[in-house]
């Protein structure tokens, strides 16, 4: 079957988030300060920083759970609101905790690059007709995004984009993979994800209907013997040969 679209994985697939982390969820830490200072030049009454994020780091691992479960919805507001409530912080209004989270989500942002290769890979792919979608796993707003994409010059390459808490669907569900497709008006068949988290990446990609490539960037995610890509690369300049094989076998 031919090959007509190429969707991606952003977060460690077209541009690393992590700083000097390196797992999650560790790497959230310097978003998290962010909002503790923002909050607590406020004159906000918050407990110490060590309790602020070890809260927060129980909170986040389950309610991610539930998300990429399928259980509800994640945005960084939210989570935001969920910790101070754990902490008992009160007396903080909306439009606080709203600067607290844009300076939460700026930090994390500030701290990333783009993984090598990847704009040549985006624009090889382009020249060789290929639509192109971007679908991410993300409690971030989308325009953060966007703007991380045009900041590194990869954002001209994109037919559509699906960012999963603004959507409310999150991989491995079909749902989001399918939403895109849709938009892109091609089959699921005639598709390729591309992504480094197996779990959601992969096997969401293959229970769509998609052929997957596990992106091998770095040794955040475990591979489980279960999870089967139909190709692995651990740089984005083997992308376009993988492609070209399978376009060979048709």
């Amino acid at each position: 079957m031919e090959i007509k679209a190429i969707i991606f994985d952003l977060g460690g697939t077209l541009i690393e988030y992590a700083g000097t982390f390196a797992v999650w969820p560790d790497l959230e830490t310097p978003g998290l300060k962010a909002a503790f200072r923002y909050l607590a030049a406020q004159g906000i009454s918050l407990p110490d920083f060590e309790k602020f994020s070890s809260s927060a780091f129980q909170i986040l691992p389950r309610r991610w759970q539930m998300a990429t479960g399928g259980e509800r919805n994640l945005q960084l507001l939210d989570f935001l609101e969920e910790n101070l409530d754990a902490c008992d912080v009160e007396n903080v209004s909306y439009e606080q905790l709203q600067q607290a989270a844009m300076r939460y989500e700026q930090t994390i942002c500030a701290q990333a690059v783009p993984l090598e290769a990847a704009q040549e890979t985006l624009a090889i792919l382009k020249g060789l007709g290929y639509q192109i979608g971007l679908l991410s796993n993300t409690m971030f707003s989308g325009a953060a995004h966007i703007a991380d994409l045009k900041r590194f010059s990869l954002d001209g390459y994109f037919d559509a984009m699906l960012f999963s808490a603004e959507a409310g669907k999150w991989k491995p569900s079909p749902a989001p993979y399918l939403d895109l497709l849709n938009q892109l008006d091609i089959a699921p068949e005639k598709s390729v994800f591309v992504g480094d988290d197996p779990a959601n990446d992969i096997v969401g990609g293959q229970k769509a209907g998609l052929r997957t490539v596990l992106m091998r960037s770095s040794e955040r995610f475990h591979l489980p013997g279960s999870v089967r890509p139909d190709a692995t690369i651990v740089h984005l300049s083997e992308l376009p040969e993988v492609l070209s094989k399978w376009s060979n076998e048709n």
